[in-house]
């Protein structure tokens, strides 16, 4: 009888795996790279033309997601920090947008704006040191890593939501960018003094020695397959031209701002991260670290110039080598074989529209603006005069905040209307000027009642507590404008070319390939939170991606 019990449960081992596995052994140092507005695209059009150590690195020895999209709108930087570290959209964690209309305040609100804390390696009332991540909801793996192991999270970033954001609530240091002194500060909210490996880094002026650098391309001109003079190009601080080469001019107003649109801004950022890893010492431990790197430059040239200019092709080529030195650098510092990489990024950017319709599509700058001017009278004249809407900034003129328009509900009370009644007459407004794929009222996104994957990905991004009380969604490659001819481009939509984009994880704990199977940015947390054997942060609601995992 105990040789057949012994049989049996050596059979159950041998199907089902070994009953007394051990967690997962933890790499030395985790780093998480967003590469803001990196398109998925970008990975496959110029993969011919990227170094072996750079994005090959990640995309031919490790987990390339191939179909990953953002399962959210609007797709905009400060949401998508927050989501893909929290495993939450922002229905969840609460950051909807950059700025959102605060309807406590009645007054904007900044997405990591913090009045209560001071700058630290700026001057202590100076605006870009006033920030924390208190109006995030949450935590993020940076959180559950400190829980876990008690490890050391750093996050950097030239954007301070790109830092702030992903490094969670109580990180041993977030750091970001002052455009108008040239160094990386923080507040108080993390610590009363900045280290002194940050302050030598400031000390050697590496903004300064940047200005007066020329932007020149990197390969051969008959390499960039497009013009380089493409239709809706806009120019760079204090430049007369979009065209080839670009030269770094610091103007007073602007400060340092002028590097952050060029490969010397990732280049900044890049010689940052190594001074974090050495001057914190991350990976030396016997713990897990964390280092978040957000880098912003590809974002800053993509507004300027779109996704299929000379210069977002060339940013991203010169990125993919300041990438190859960065990974010879940690391979040597801590050995990649004992680090753990994933990189995203926090949503992509539509085409220009001028060059959108240049390639015969229903590229459109509509004036926004203007119709919500008319919204407003047009409401005048079917339920009398009133304000009918909050945030609006000269008189009754409403406000559209990535989508978002706030009634104003005493007057509503006042005139006795439903909110779901103007919803509907808005609704119809809305669809006959031709400018809108679709609206949606509060109570259909809370009640669930929006179908098919665009109104599946509003609802995910509405907010009960900071959303409007109708979200606006406007047609394919159409960016609010003044109804001419623009420069320029940006992204928010749900669709796909700000939806699509890569997800990467490189590290022992993940099978190397290319998987097209259905992913979103809310599986990156949940997906290394299994390959680390560590708790997923608390209001997850991604999916561990199994295949993947070793």
């Amino acid at each position: 009888m105990k040789f057949k019990f012994l049989a049996c449960a050596l059979s159950l081992s041998l199907c089902f795996g070994s009953t007394h596995a051990a967690p997962p052994k933890a790499p030395k140092l985790v780093v998480a790279i967003v590469v803001d507005q990196l398109r998925y695209d970008y990975l496959e059009r110029f993969h011919h033309q990227f170094t072996e150590g750079g994005f090959r690195l990640l995309t031919d020895q490790g987990a390339f997601m191939t179909f990953a999209q953002y399962d959210y709108s609007p797709t905009i930087t400060a949401p998508g920090h927050a989501s893909y570290f929290s495993g939450s959209p922002p229905m969840a964690h609460g950051i909807i947008g950059n700025e959102w209309f605060d309807k406590r305040t009645g007054q904007p609100m900044y997405c990591v704006s913090d009045p209560d804390v001071t700058g630290v390696g700026t001057a202590p009332d100076a605006k870009a040191g006033k920030m924390s991540p208190r109006n995030f909801i949450g935590a993020t793996v940076a959180d559950q890593m400190r829980l876990h192991w008690g490890s050391k999270v750093v996050a950097i970033s030239v954007k301070d939501r790109g830092a702030i954001l992903p490094g969670g609530k109580k990180p041993a240091g977030a750091y970001w960018f002052e455009s108008a002194t040239g160094h990386f500060i923080t507040s108080s909210y993390y610590m009363p003094e900045l280290p002194d490996w940050v302050k030598t880094f400031n000390d050697s002026k590496q903004a300064e020695a940047m200005i007066g650098q020329t932007w020149e391309r990197l390969l051969d001109e008959k390499e960039y397959p497009t013009p380089d003079d493409g239709a809706g190009e806009s120019q760079l601080t204090g430049e007369s031209t979009s065209t080839f080469p670009h030269k770094v001019i610091k103007e007073e107003k602007d400060g340092y701002e002028s590097i952050l649109s060029t490969p010397f801004g990732n280049q900044l950022l890049a010689e940052f991260a190594k001074a974090a890893i050495e001057g914190e010492k991350l990976g030396q431990g016997s713990r897990p670290d964390l280092l978040c790197v957000s880098f912003s430059s590809n974002d800053y040239c993509g507004h300027k110039f779109g996704p299929y200019s000379h210069e977002a092709q060339d940013i991203t080529l010169r990125l993919d080598r300041q990438f190859a030195d960065f990974f010879a650098y940690l391979d040597k510092k801590v050995g990649l074989a004992n680090i753990a990489i994933v990189l995203t990024a926090d949503h992509g950017v539509c085409p220009a529209p001028e060059y959108a319709q240049s390639q015969g599509l229903d590229g459109a700058r509509p004036a926004v603006s203007d119709l919500m001017n008319e919204l407003q009278n047009k409401l005048v004249e079917r339920f009398g005069p009133g304000r009918y809407f909050l945030g609006a900034k000269i008189g009754f003129k409403p406000r559209l905040t990535d989508g978002n328009l706030y009634y104003n509900h005493p007057v509503l009370v006042e005139k006795q209307l439903a909110p779901e009644t103007v919803t509907a007459f808005v609704r119809e407004w809305a669809l006959s000027t031709g400018v809108f794929h679709a609206v949606y009222g509060r109570e259909q996104l809370l009640d669930g009642r929006a179908p098919g994957v665009i109104g599946q990905r509003v609802m995910n991004g509405f907010n009960g507590e900071r959303s409007g009380d109708i979200v606006f969604v406007q047609k394919p490659f159409a960016i609010p404008g003044s109804g001419k001819p623009g420069t320029g481009t940006t992204h928010g939509s749900p669709f796909s070319y700000d939806t699509h984009i890569p997800v990467l994880f490189y590290g022992s704990a993940f099978k190397t390939g290319r998987y097209a199977d259905e992913f979103h940015i809310t599986d990156i947390a949940p997906t290394l939170s299994a390959a680390l054997g560590i708790q997923e942060p608390p209001s997850c609601m991604g999916k561990p991606m199994v295949k993947i995992l070793k």
